[in-house]
């Protein structure tokens, strides 16, 4: 595993995947609270448009796609080969992403949020606990670490195989 490429590639992604999202949510904000927690969900339920969700949503999946297919071509071409280096590569990489998402999009950007969400505005959720605690971190600590990254070094592996 090439480490030093691994870091720079994830810390490279993970600005770009918080920027891309962070421009998305300045787009469509009300569409973006359908991922917040339940109480903000059903408070801004009513002003959210079926159409701004579906563009968010084609922000988001190619943003996934073109995560996965640079890492993939950028393990292959730092000399990274075998399955488990290359997924292990993909976890990790997707693991900064996920640290990156934590501290800028869950830690630091709710609170700026707020006032762009219509009907949400005095919801309880936005309190920095209960944003983490509702979440933050089970979203990060079990569903990204169990789930997200497992399915990023996946495909990462099968795209370093097929180009290796």
């Amino acid at each position: 595993m090439n480490w030093p490429r691994t870091i720079l590639d994830g810390i490279a992604m993970a600005l770009l995947f918080n920027a891309v999202v962070g421009v998305g949510f300045l787009m469509y904000p009300q569409a973006y609270s359908t991922m917040f927690p339940k109480e903000i969900r059903e408070a801004a339920a009513p002003f959210v448009d079926q159409r701004d969700v579906r563009k968010m949503k084609l922000i988001l999946y190619p943003l996934y796609l073109l995560l996965f297919v640079y890492w993939g071509i950028s393990a292959h071409f730092a000399g990274v080969s075998g399955f488990w280096t290359l997924f292990r590569t993909g976890y990790a990489e997707m693991t900064i992403v996920s640290i990156g998402d934590f501290l800028i999009l869950d830690c630091w950007l709710p609170p700026k949020a707020k006032p762009y969400i219509k009907g949400a505005e005095k919801c309880r959720a936005w309190e920095r606990r209960q944003w983490l605690l509702k979440l933050a971190i089970p979203e990060h600590a079990l569903g990204w670490t169990l789930l997200v990254c497992p399915i990023a070094g996946l495909i990462v592996a099968g795209t370093g195989l097929l180009l290796g």
